[in-house]
């Protein structure tokens, strides 16, 4: 760092403010990671401030008490004021939030960056991260710090800068908002490499597949500064409005009053409501010039900063089709009142294999529409997706043969089969609302008719070709459906005779389609249906998904037409 009276002076002033060495090199904006890292070159800094202010030897002093002596070795019985972590052991174990104790802090960083390179405290971090044992090659490292440093931080500066008094450019440029150099950039300097050391792995920012970040908190300080604040805002505000105002018609436009109105009834509930530490708040204080800024006092750090460390896995996707062989299972767990219906789902039975290899913290089951719990889901399977979220041992096992291995075990049992399973990602998404919505879909039903059935009826249905049908939403799904028509397009019908009254009805229509309603009309709420068709009171006895199809042409329907063959002796 090279210094400058300028800099020495506002040095001094802010280090006599409680400033950490590290905030304000952060203000002068240092970039030498090594200058935030090594003890000597704090102590060399002090001396080279204190000689061009006069007293070589004031800051050195000053500093073994407030920062050095913090950095010794910690012990669990040591209690003194000195050691910002003498209760973190147990704390950062048990509790959700771990919690620095409050003395001698900082009064930018609320004493964060004094803390991060502490031994014990790093130790103590790399086992909570050890302890969920993650498989990584490499991980990146996030940080998120109190809202209101950058408050504290515009504060102080321009109080040091007012009292020194004297004119210079540098000080004039150091109070331009967002010019220091962010907290979260130092934290990274300083403990990417701790941690890498410690964890045995590099740091990398560009590989999002292992996540380790600390989230600081300290709401209760962040509030009291903002607050401050309030009134400030809420006037500057008030008078942009009115400049708005003024600028529109007379006040005898009614959509003029109007707004009026609801800006003092806005007002009104705004007087009772506190000043939240929110980014738009932010924005808003930092738009302020230095007078009105130097207004206000830096409140003090009067409790502690919480530590949330959370570490994630970048989640798993694994695609394939399942084939559903048996009737009465679910495609996802049905729970109701809190108690699971039925023992399995195609969910549980796709997904168990693969969460006990890779051990996600929870699974999710993605697919292209999805069949009624009494149908099966037969030929080419319906498109699915897992996503194995923060999986604990993803790195290793994310092998082709891994997928086999989980394939044969799924596979093994009788009432689901998948085929091939594959790695994906995120773009399955799209794929699956494509199978759910533009696909077509052949299906073959067992009918009952109350009367008779005229084989002519049936010979003109079997003739069919894209016959529009209006389907109002069904009366079994409108508890969780809106109301409303859709048309959808019956492509094809292939109507074979079992006997005088029963039928084998294969479907061929558009995506979306609710077929047992176009069997037996819903109380003609689909119009046309089956019933229309063949003149005659129908129901549908048992209905299965036989086969997906990418888009309709003449060779589907060639296909379509001879799935009796193919599919008709295993209905």
């Amino acid at each position: 760092m090279q210094l400058s009276e300028s800099k020495a002076i506002l040095f001094n002033k802010l280090f006599e403010r409680d400033a950490c060495i590290r905030c304000i090199l952060r203000v002068f904006k240092i970039t030498e990671i090594s200058t935030y890292r090594e003890t000597q070159q704090f102590i060399q800094l002090l001396f080279d401030v204190g000689k061009l202010i006069g007293n070589e030897n004031k800051l050195v002093e000053e500093y073994d008490f407030l920062y050095y002596k913090r950095k010794r070795e910690i012990i669990d019985s040591d209690v003194q004021p000195q050691t910002c972590h003498s209760s973190l052991k147990d704390q950062f174990i048990k509790n959700p939030f771990h919690t620095f104790d409050k003395i001698n802090k900082c009064l930018i960083c609320h004493g964060i960056l004094q803390c991060l390179d502490d031994q014990k405290f790093i130790s103590i971090l790399v086992d909570e991260i050890q302890q969920k044992q993650y498989q990584f090659e490499a991980f990146k490292f996030q940080v998120k710090t109190p809202i209101g440093c950058q408050i504290r931080q515009l504060i102080i500066v321009n109080q040091c800068i007012s009292e020194i008094g004297q004119i210079d450019p540098l000080y004039e440029y150091i109070r331009t908002p967002n010019f220091a150099t962010d907290i979260k950039i130092c934290v990274k300097w300083i403990m990417c490499s701790l941690l890498s050391e410690f964890l045995k792995v590099p740091s990398d920012p560009n590989d999002d597949r292992f996540q380790i970040c600390l989230n600081f908190e300290n709401i209760g300080d962040d509030v009291k500064q903002f607050e401050q604040f309030k009134q400030l805002i809420s006037n500057i505000d008030d008078q942009i409005w009115e400049e708005k105002i003024t600028k529109k018609l007379k006040m005898n436009d009614p959509q003029l009053k109007a707004e009026t109105h609801n800006r003092l009834l806005q007002k009104k509930n705004q007087q009772n409501q506190p000043f939240l530490p929110t980014q738009n708040n932010l924005e808003k204080i930092s738009k302020l010039n230095n007078n009105q800024i130097s207004q206000y006092q830096i409140v003090n750090v009067n409790y502690p900063v919480k530590l949330e460390v959370t570490t994630s896995y970048q989640n798993i996707f694994i695609k394939g089709n399942y084939i559903k062989l048996a009737r009465y299972i679910s495609q996802t767990p049905w729970i109701i009142d809190g108690n699971k219906i039925y023992e399995d789902s195609i969910e549980d039975l796709v997904s168990a294999e693969a969460c006990k290899i890779f051990k996600p913290s929870s699974v999710k089951f993605h697919s292209g529409g999805r069949e009624d719990i009494d149908v099966r889901m037969l030929g080419n399977g319906r498109p699915f997706a897992i996503e194995l979220v923060d999986p604990h041992q993803g790195l290793q096992n994310q092998t082709q043969e891994i997928l086999d291995q989980i394939e044969s075990k799924i596979n093994s049992q009788n009432v689901v089969k998948v085929t091939p399973l594959a790695y994906t990602d995120t773009n399955i998404f799209g794929d699956l609302k494509n199978s759910e919505t533009n696909k077509v879909k052949a299906y073959c039903c067992i009918v009952e008719c109350k009367n008779i059935i005229n084989e002519d009826l049936i010979e003109q249905a079997n003739n069919i070709k894209d016959l529009v049908i209006k389907q109002k939403t069904p009366i079994r799904v409108l508890h969780r459906r809106t109301l409303m028509v859709r048309d959808k397009i019956i492509h094809s019908l292939l109507v074979k005779k079992i006997n005088e009254k029963w039928l084998l009805v294969y479907v061929l229509s558009s995506a979306g389609t609710y077929i047992k309603e176009f069997i037996h009309s819903d109380l003609d709420r689909t119009v046309p249906n089956l019933c229309t068709l063949l003149q005659n009171e129908c129901d549908i006895y048992q209905l299965d998904v036989i086969k997906l199809y990418e888009k309709i042409n003449e060779d589907v329907i060639i296909d379509f037409k001879n799935l009796d063959k193919e599919c008709g002796c295993k209905i």
